[in-house]
């Protein structure tokens, strides 16, 4: 069979085009696995397990015994290097080899190529950025590929948003650890690699969280029953949890739910070490495969149980407002949860796993006190944030939004009136009025006094963090003003936006709704 590369991949056809043999003979969610990449065929996949603004792990697989270079450049300059590989592995039960540059020392913010040694297909990646003063955004999900008739879609949707990653929630392959399902894995780096790019063609990397269905016996067990897991993301100490830090804006806590760890004892302690340190972050999520507040699996089974005993205090007493769960193939939001009752200042749950498998009804829903919605969806989550404000948006595969919150995260004094103010010096950016509002809105800022003139921007995003408007980018004097918005001038649609105020080094960030 010959699978023909999907559209966003014409621009990295490496070579040939893909054939698929099928290399084994059971069945796993209704869908044949299949596997097996021709010998001079490679598949590229990128991961993020250390500073994602100066660091990436870009891999690729391919069955030649002699590796093909891949040459490195940042964008806009001319000279090629050949970075030597970091890690070159054979896969277990493949006869494929897997090949890694880990690449170091990347600037901040930027967009880098690459492609094989005397090939005229090149692809890019970006790395983070210093701050998130413009927009940044992600991707969350779960239990990723049950089927390619499911994942697909999804992935395609997913790409559109034009994240920066994606934080896999565990349950990737549905491989169970088992080396001899290890085609399975290809094919989900297939999928990945024919969809997952960005409108501006970059690919978009892993950020892995380990599952059950990584690990032979699921639960309880030690990383050695994890061998594929471990082989593809390179982590040397075996251990299944780590922390993830986005300058100093943002940190991802990836968990192991019971997995190759205990959630309790040295996990716990570890996971109180890691939010002490960083208090003052402004946003820090953690990501966990078996969900605490579970939306079809039983409420009391024991690794649920465990992570409300053990995490969610930590959680509550370190300020967290927002954390993801998967695997129980639903849609799900709770209400903010705080001491085990509803809380406005609680924390929200979302997730549960279904961007690549099929689906479960959430059948009692009603009855567990704790869910603000819950479906029998695939899904995946992009989440956006920015200085004092988070948007979380789920949509389906064909890009129907199933739900959308927001999140403050900067104290309420900061967003104070004009009118308000305490000093008529300070820096302030009020919120638009009306709001939501129908065409036309009201922006009003308060800039301080400055020896010298300094420049003013204020410049609308969407929720994928895409720059729609610039409506000020000139000095002003200080004290107040206010800017009229017409969204319709700039045919923006119904929606959330985010707008930002900069002035030297004073960054501020407001939401407003369009509602046509």
């Amino acid at each position: 069979m010959t699978l023909v590369k999907s559209t966003p991949m014409h621009r990295f056809c490496i070579k040939v085009v893909l054939t698929i043999s099928l290399l084994l003979s059971g069945t796993l969610f209704g869908v044949q696995a299949q596997s097996g990449f021709s010998a001079d065929y490679n598949v590229v996949y990128a991961y993020f397990l250390d500073d994602p603004l100066t660091t990436i792990h870009l891999s690729w697989i391919e069955g030649n015994k002699e590796s093909q270079k891949l040459e490195l450049r940042r964008k806009g300059t001319s000279s090629w290097s050949s970075p030597a590989l970091s890690r070159e592995v054979s896969i277990p039960d493949s006869g494929k080899m897997l090949r890694e540059l880990q690449l170091r020392n990347l600037r901040p913010g930027s967009v880098y190529e690459f492609r094989f040694e005397g090939s005229s297909q090149i692809q890019t990646f970006r790395t983070l950025p210093q701050t998130h003063e413009i927009p940044v955004s992600f991707l969350s999900g779960g239990d990723l590929f049950g089927n390619s008739q499911i994942m697909t879609p999804t992935t395609v949707a997913a790409a559109e948003s034009d994240a920066y990653f994606a934080v896999i929630g565990g349950d990737w392959a549905y491989a169970d650890g088992n080396p001899a399902h290890v085609g399975r894995w290809f094919v989900l780096f297939d999928i990945w690699f024919s969809n997952a790019v960005t409108p501006d063609g970059h690919i978009i990397p892993f950020v892995p969280v380990i599952g059950n269905h990584e690990v032979q016996g699921g639960y309880g067990t030690d990383p050695e029953k994890a061998p594929l897991y471990f082989t593809f993301f390179d982590k040397p100490d075996k251990k299944a949890y780590y922390t993830l830090d986005f300058g100093d804006y943002m940190s991802l806590l990836l968990l192991d739910s019971n997995h190759t760890n205990s959630v309790a004892g040295e996990q716990t302690k570890w996971l109180a070490d890691r939010l002490n340190e960083r208090i003052g972050t402004e946003h820090i999520f953690p990501s966990y495969h078996v969900a605490a507040w579970p939306s079809f699996r039983s409420f009391t089974n024991p690794n649920s149980r465990d992570i409300r005993n053990n995490w969610v205090p930590l959680f509550e007493q370190n300020g967290i407002r927002l954390a993801f769960e998967h695997h129980d193939h639903t849609f799900k939001r709770t209400k903010p949860i705080l001491d085990g009752a509803e809380n406005e200042n609680g924390i929200v749950y979302i997730g549960d796993g279904s961007w690549g498998v099929g689906t479960r009804n959430p059948e009692e829903a009603d009855q567990r006190w704790y869910l603000e919605k819950a479906s029998a969806d695939n899904h995946f989550w992009h989440i956006t944030i920015a200085p004092g404000v988070r948007v979380a948006r789920a949509l389906d595969p064909d890009r129907n939004l199933i739900d959308m919150f927001t999140q403050s995260t900067a104290p309420e004094s900061l967003f104070r009136g004009i009118d308000e103010l305490d000093q008529p010096s300070e820096f302030m950016l009020s919120q638009n009025y009306p709001n939501p509002f129908n065409s036309s809105t009201q922006i009003r800022f308060n800039l301080p006094a400055s020896d010298q003139p300094v420049n003013v921007i204020l410049d609308v995003f969407n929720v994928k963090g895409q720059r729609v408007a610039e409506l000020v980018n000139e000095p002003l004097s200080q004290g107040q003003h206010s800017i009229s918005f017409n969204a319709g001038r700039y045919g923006l649609s119904t929606g959330v936006y985010l707008y930002r105020l900069r002035f030297s080094d004073l960054v501020q960030v407001r939401k407003m709704q369009l509602v046509k």
